[in-house]
């Protein structure tokens, strides 16, 4: 093979592609500066400083936590007991499937647009044995989990909502699930598979749709228990570091981290998410708080913060998931149920 390298093969990215990745960061890092411009630098550092080690190790404790979790939903989703090859465990936690989540969100973290979702079809076949179009119908059943999720913690915990308005919103997220299978359910009636995925378009992504839902072990209750378990336990890390910089109610707080994590719904990423995260957290709060309050002013500080935070786990997570490569050696009294699927 030739050494020679064309510009096509140096960036295979078209031009709109780029375009895209460059008004991204545009609007990632304009939303941060603007953010920055009405917080004193000051202010960002006695943030830093006014948490004590207890709070740091608490708020570090739940994120790392939130990992295993995800760990143990992927078990559970890919059914690898029965599909992938034999990996040593800890607390009965896979650690192959650990190094996958671990680089996975590292790149997730670190790149704009959740372009880093592109590596875990990649990681899951490498580290996992299993095929990419199963890999990418999983990681899609994952996010619809996740939104699901977040949507119900939301309409249950958000601070101050009428238990009339929890009722209704939980009827209609209710209803509109129910009525979106029998939609979808009525398409794949219409277009029975053929074995050949479309190329792309919403077709292409409705076939994804399609395995994504046939996946029998997806619907497993312990795949709805350790996403609800992930989540709950990430937004109670964030929210002690929030509320011990802010000074402000745990609950508020609580609502600031969920404003954050909702705020990677945006189409538009700035790098590492800079930006469009401390707005959703400063949207949570501010939903609770009077403009002018001292809580209020510390939302900023408060969020880049724990934002810095999630980066360096995930960045120390992703070093450790290297070294994961020398821990997790197959052990032959664990033998896979049946040959694998993928």
């Amino acid at each position: 093979m030739s050494d020679s390298l064309t510009p096509s093969s140096v960036d295979p990215r078209p031009a709109p592609r780029r375009g895209r990745m460059v008004v991204a960061w545009a609007v990632g890092l304009g939303l941060l500066a603007w953010l920055l411009s009405h917080v004193p630098l000051t202010q960002l550092l006695d943030a830093l400083r006014r948490p004590g080690p207890g709070t740091w190790l608490l708020t570090l404790a739940g994120l790392l936590g939130s990992y295993g979790l995800r760990a143990a939903r992927m078990q559970v989703v890919f059914d690898l007991a029965a599909c992938a090859p034999p990996s040593r465990r800890v607390l009965g936690l896979r650690m192959d499937a650990l190094r996958v989540i671990l680089m996975h969100n590292a790149a997730v973290n670190l790149l704009p647009m959740r372009a880093g979702e592109l590596s875990f079809p990649w990681l899951a076949n490498r580290h996992l044995g299993l095929s990419v179009p199963r890999a990418v119908a999983c990681l899609l059943w994952m996010r619809v989990q996740d939104m699901a999720v977040l949507l119900l913690l939301g309409i249950v915990l958000w601070p101050g909502l009428d238990w009339a308005v929890r009722v209704g919103a939980l009827v209609t997220a209710a209803g509109a699930w129910h009525l979106g299978n029998r939609l979808l359910g009525a398409w794949l009636a219409r277009h029975p598979d053929t074995g050949s995925a479309p190329a792309g378009g919403v077709r292409g992504l409705l076939h994804k749709v399609r395995h994504a839902l046939l996946e029998p072990a997806h619907h497993h209750p312990l795949a709805w228990f350790f996403t609800l378990a992930n989540w709950s336990l990430k937004l109670a890390a964030g929210a002690c570091l929030l509320a011990a910089i802010s000074t402000s109610p745990w609950l508020t707080a609580w609502a600031g981290a969920l404003g954050g994590e909702l705020a990677a719904i945006v189409p538009l990423q700035g790098p590492a998410g800079f930006g469009t995260y401390e707005a959703g957290v400063w949207a949570g709060f501010a939903a609770h708080l009077p403009r002018g309050s001292a809580a209020l002013a510390q939302a900023v500080p408060a969020a880049l913060a724990l934002h810095v935070c999630f980066l360096l786990c995930a960045v120390i997570a992703g070093a450790v998931a290297s070294l994961l490569n020398q821990i997790d050696r197959p052990d032959p009294s664990q033998a896979p149920v049946s040959p694998g699927r993928g």
